[in-house]
């Protein structure tokens, strides 16, 4: 499978910039989601995020956006940059919307109040969604100054893995498959 629509990237946030700039420099539309419209054309007056990322030149191919519902309905492959504290309030409402679509989580930590993996909070707000998780020992800067880099996507779908390979694999930034 080929994705010839945008890529989007949920979170704004230092690894949400991050991976939307590598996704861009290898070639992929990508809608980069913000919940603050004031940062989101600050990104695209500027092309940065000082906020987040200082000093890192966001790519051309990144279009921050605002409108969520739009942003999911776009793209099929959904990388989920989100805080743990936020996600599940952020993706409950477009719960319908997300059937079908590849999901990957980027978000470390563990729900507050149910302890649970962001994979599991994914799974239970999109029970038809297709799930994966990246790791691995990187941090946003190093992705985004293109230090060399690896990461693990985990899933039970071989394709979807075999797909977030395909977009994030780069020259300096290595995606394995578990």
């Amino acid at each position: 499978m080929t994705i010839t629509q945008p890529v989007a990237v949920l979170g704004g946030g230092s690894f949400g910039s991050a991976i939307a700039n590598l996704l861009a420099e290898n070639g992929h539309a990508v809608q980069l989601w913000m919940r603050d419209p004031e940062q989101a054309e600050s990104i695209r007056q500027n092309r940065q995020n000082p906020r987040y990322l200082k000093g890192v030149r966001i790519h051309p191919l990144v279009e921050p956006v605002c409108d969520l519902g739009q942003t999911i309905e776009a793209c099929q492959l959904i990388f989920v940059a989100l805080p743990s504290t936020a996600l599940r309030a952020a993706l409950q409402p477009f719960a319908g919307h997300l059937a079908g679509k590849m999901l990957i989580s980027t978000t470390k930590g563990i729900e507050a109040n149910t302890f649970k993996l962001m994979s599991e909070i994914l799974q239970e707000v999109a029970p038809q969604a297709r799930i994966g998780v990246i790791s691995g020992p990187n941090l946003a800067r190093e992705v985004a100054e293109h230090a060399l880099t690896a990461t693990v996507v985990a899933s039970e779908d071989e394709a979807l893995c075999q797909e977030v390979q395909r977009v994030l694999h780069g020259r300096t930034f290595r995606v394995y498959a578990s």
